[in-house]
């Protein structure tokens, strides 16, 4: 090898190591920009993941603000579903919250169908929120297109935000309940506290109220027990009636407060009977007539035509009505009060109203929000002023609202007021008889043309005069001759509407009534009698085809015989209430002496003979000994109380037709009214006029003994 080709070689080799050693840093550059590249992505995936986790962070701040800061339960996934649309990537075209019931889980158009977080299709897709209570709620979400990885990113954030709305949504809940509770506590306590302070203001009011008649009734007591030798009787008289006058008013009181708690109770009970308007309306004019004159005031009473009859509870109405009167007369000085009486028709039926109208101080509109409030008048001022415990409208209002109607009232200060008694015409307590007293009552309303003429009125004197009522001639002329045989004088009548003309020109002794009668039927005809003052003490006796003894003692009747007729118990039950009696001996069944001396003198003045017994067992031993004519009796005694004594005195043949008048302070229930059916003449409360009413009812039972 030639030099120059070893230079070349040489030259070449060197070439090669350079080429390999170019050839090897090419490779190491390749590898470390591959390792540059790798990293590269590796950066952008970095920033990428980046980017969404800021995107997800912002978005879980904005929701976690918006969980925070919400307080309406109606409004908070509003504003989660408005964060949720704010977010691009999100890529969702529409968000709505349903609220689903356990109950509708069942129904066509409710399909809630939710889908775990790993997939979801192109489509509508339900995120679920809260589930109590039977109550779903849920998201329901919308997306057209589902990008690649969307799943992967959102599903699961979307199921947490889910739970966290509905950990805010029961956050929310129990905290609106707690404030809700709160409030209602406060509520409770301020109504308490004013209860509270209405009581005690009550109390303090009714104590005045009771110590001022009973400082009265003591100081005029002891005054007439120091002076009464040397004081003229018509000084006597005159602090007596002081006495009495302050007695009454003590027992309107008591009752009232006794009335307030049977009524809360429960206990108070309805008591219907068919009632002529224009009869009892003047009853209760002639009560508070005395109360229109101490004020100067005037008293106009107005009806509309032919304003019948209502069935109803005539204790209750006439308490009502009296309370308006007398709250008019009270209020009012030298003006006008109005009562009229009028009919209406509403949706609920026939009415009656009775409205009441003064010109007297009147009230404000927050006196009249408070006036139906126990315990509460319209202002302390009025009760400083007029007097009044506060209890009066209110159970007036209670006793209509038990009775089906109601009590409004209109009143300007300084103009007057105007109260409205609206009850129904027969009240919803009354049930249809077989005989139909509420039917028959509306008969009464519309029949009102007939003219009926007496053609003859008589009485001879000391003999007991009977009425016989009944529109079948040939009835009449059977009873007419039979009883005249047994020496009483008969008077007929061929209807009711006759019946009563004669009725109250005649006051016979005792009155016979047929049931069924086209004009006016005995239950209406019975009806007038007992609600007329001066007609109500006469016995009268039921005949009818179908024997009704528990209506007609109801209603007043002091027997009832079926057709036809008994007469040998018509003519037991005639001598009975025609006082053919060869005694005239009353026995008083009475554990208070107070009481009891009361009735004795009463009865004695009147020329009875008079016996006493404490309790029911010791008038039992009284009557062994000898039989009275008539027993006064009252109910709750030791040993033997009322009902029991009369359950054993009718048990006993020879004492069974003794007539007894049952004279009590006790609020008699409808099982009392049951216990003593048929087994008593007359039932009397103790208190405002029930002496004279004894009196009436005594000379009426043993007419025979008193004329």
């Amino acid at each position: 090898m030639n030099p120059d080709d070893h230079g070349r070689l040489e030259a070449l080799v060197a070439e090669n190591e350079r080429l390999k050693q170019q050839a090897a840093n090419l490779a190491d550059a390749n590898v470390y920009a591959a390792e540059l590249l790798a990293a590269l992505e590796e950066a952008h995936d970095r920033e990428r993941e980046l980017v969404q986790r800021g995107e997800e962070l912002e978005l879980q701040t904005r929701l976690d603000l918006v969980l925070q800061e919400e307080r309406s339960e109606a409004r908070l996934l509003e504003r989660v579903a408005e964060e949720l649309m704010k977010t691009d990537s999100l890529r969702l075209d529409a968000i709505e919250t349903l609220s689903i019931d356990s109950a509708d889980s069942g129904r066509g158009d409710v399909s809630v169908q939710i889908m775990a977080p790993a997939t979801v299709d192109a489509g509508t897709f339900h995120v679920p929120v809260w589930n109590e209570g039977g109550r779903q709620i849920v998201l329901q979400m919308r997306i057209d297109e589902v990008p690649d990885r969307w799943c992967e990113r959102w599903l699961r954030l979307l199921w947490s935000v889910g739970r966290q709305a509905g950990g805010a949504l029961h956050r929310l809940n129990v905290a609106n309940e707690n404030e809700r509770m709160t409030e209602e506590l406060i509520v409770a306590r301020d109504e308490a506290l004013e209860s509270s302070r209405i009581k005690s203001a009550f109390l303090a009011n009714m104590s005045h109220e009771l110590r001022t008649p009973m400082n009265a009734i003591l100081g005029y007591s002891e005054m007439l027990i120091e002076d009464i030798d040397c004081m003229p009787a018509e000084e006597v008289v005159h602090d007596l009636q002081k006495i009495q006058s302050a007695g009454k008013h003590l027992l309107n009181l008591i009752n009232d407060v006794l009335d307030l708690s049977r009524i809360e109770a429960g206990k108070m009970t309805t008591y219907v009977e068919p009632l002529q308007i224009e009869t009892f309306v003047s009853s209760v004019v002639d009560t508070v007539q005395p109360a229109v004159n101490k004020n100067q005031n005037t008293l106009q009473v107005t009806y509309t035509e032919d304003i019948g009859v209502i069935v109803t509870d005539q204790v209750k109405v006439q308490q009502s009505l009296l309370n308006l009167l007398s709250n008019a007369a009270k209020f009012t000085k030298e003006g006008t009060i109005s009562l009229r009486v009028q009919s209406c028709t509403s949706g609920s039926g026939n009415r009656v109203q009775f409205i009441v109208a003064d010109t007297g101080i009147g009230m404000t509109e927050s006196e009249v929000a408070q006036l139906f409030q126990d315990f509460v008048q319209a202002d302390s001022s009025t009760t400083r002023k007029y007097g009044g415990t506060g209890l009066g409208l209110s159970i007036s209002r209670r006793f209509c609202q038990m009775l089906g109607g109601d009590i409004y009232v209109e009143s300007k200060p300084g103009i007057g007021s105007r109260f409205t008694i609206d009850l129904p015409r027969v009240c919803q307590s009354i049930s249809a008889t077989e005989d139909g007293i509420g039917e028959q009552t509306e008969e009464l309303l519309v029949d009102t043309s007939k003219v009926l003429e007496v053609s003859r009125l008589f009485k001879k004197d000391g003999v007991p005069s009977i009425l016989a009522i009944d529109d079948n001639q040939d009835s009449l002329d059977i009873i007419k001759r039979t009883l005249e045989k047994d020496g009483f004088d008969v008077l007929t009548a061929a209807s009711g509407r006759l019946g009563l003309e004669i009725a109250r020109e005649v006051r016979p002794d005792i009155i016979t009534l047929d049931v069924k009668m086209p004009d006016l039927n005995g239950w209406q005809v019975l009806a007038t009698l007992k609600a007329d003052d001066q007609l109500n003490s006469i016995p009268v006796i039921l005949l009818s085809v179908v024997e009704n003894r528990d209506i007609g003692m109801a209603l007043g009747a002091v027997d009832c015989l079926s057709k036809p007729i008994d007469w040998v118990r018509l003519s037991s039950v005639l001598d009975r209430h025609a006082g053919v009696q060869t005694q005239n001996k009353i026995l008083i069944v009475e554990d208070d002496p107070a009481s009891s001396e009361i009735v004795v003198r009463l009865l004695a003045r009147a020329g009875w003979d008079i016996e006493t017994a404490s309790n029911g067992q010791e008038a039992m031993e009284r009557i062994r000994d000898g039989r009275p004519a008539l027993i006064v009796l009252d109910l709750m005694m030791p040993v033997m109380d009322g009902f029991a004594f009369t359950d054993q005195l009718r048990s006993q043949k020879e004492y069974v037709d003794i007539p007894i008048v049952v004279l009590t302070s006790k609020s008699l229930t409808p099982e009392d009214h049951r216990r003593l059916n048929g087994q008593v003449e007359a039932i009397m409360n103790k208190g405002d006029g029930t002496r004279q009413l004894l009196l009436d009812s005594v000379k009426t039972l043993l007419r025979g003994s008193s004329e």
